[in-house]
């Protein structure tokens, strides 16, 4: 389900402790993950944080934090765990819109766990984000919109404007807490695909990661029409973003 919340106060705590599994689902989590790193050498297994607590109350909303690996959330994922031991990760993402109304969707690479997928640019919380204890979820969208698009949210020449605005709350198909901004670009979808074009070629003259193959737009009054006609897979989460975002909704 994906919640508008615009108007809400929003507080993310960290707690500095790993969380605890049970070392049979540890044994099974390690087995497929050295199963995976097999059919994908490029697989890190990094830290990632996992939503131990949330709590809204009015217009406030309170999540707080552990530590758990990337393997947990993978197989998560694809196998699946009862609700008690799933991987509930934080997660930050942003969806983008031309100035003529288009929105830009992410094709992740193939070389990664989610290949050629159909998702919006984001990713985990990571140490940078913490502060005393709290998490900075706008600067983990900071990062990952630049590290993959090459967007600077708080560029006014490139981003008219952004704010946080959704939430996704996880589902028996997605165990995530997915926090979603939404930014308005200064550009054309014309303009945003060269900008891209040439942020694609210096990643690949460089050697650097590519997070996205390719990004795709979908025009705003046509997007569930538009989104249905790719093959690709999808975020469980995409459909019914653009679903609520082109209709404007507030709820």
């Amino acid at each position: 389900m994906i919640k508008n919340i615009e108007n809400t106060i929003i507080n993310v705590k960290f707690e500095n402790q790993q969380l605890d599994l049970p070392d049979k689902i540890k044994k099974e989590i390690n087995d497929f993950w050295n199963q995976c790193k097999l059919d994908n050498p490029n697989l890190w297994n990094g830290k990632l944080l996992c939503v131990s607590d949330y709590k809204e109350d009015n217009n406030k909303m309170m999540i707080t934090c552990q530590i758990t690996d990337y393997n947990h959330h993978l197989f998560d994922e694809r196998i699946g765990l009862s609700s008690e031991y799933g991987c509930y990760n934080l997660v930050a993402g942003c969806l983008l819109e031309t100035n003529d109304n288009y929105y830009v969707i992410g094709e992740m690479a193939s070389n990664t766990s989610f290949p050629n997928g159909l998702q919006i640019p984001g990713g985990n919380v990571d140490k940078n984000d913490i502060q005393n204890n709290n998490i900075d979820i706008v600067n983990t969208l900071l990062r990952e919109v630049k590290e993959e698009i090459n967007i600077d949210l708080y560029d006014n020449s490139q981003v008219k404007s952004f704010q946080i605005k959704y939430i996704s709350l996880p589902s028996e198909s997605s165990h995530a807490y997915l926090l979603i901004a939404k930014a308005k670009l200064n550009m054309t979808k014309e303009e945003m695909q060269n900008h891209y074009e040439k942020y694609l070629s210096f990643l690949q003259k460089n050697n650097f990661e590519i997070e996205f193959e390719k990004i795709h737009f979908i025009k705003k009054d046509l997007a569930i029409r538009q989104l249905n006609k790719f093959q690709n897979q999808k975020r469980s989460y995409l459909k019914e973003l653009l679903e609520l975002d082109s209709k404007d909704i507030t709820i």
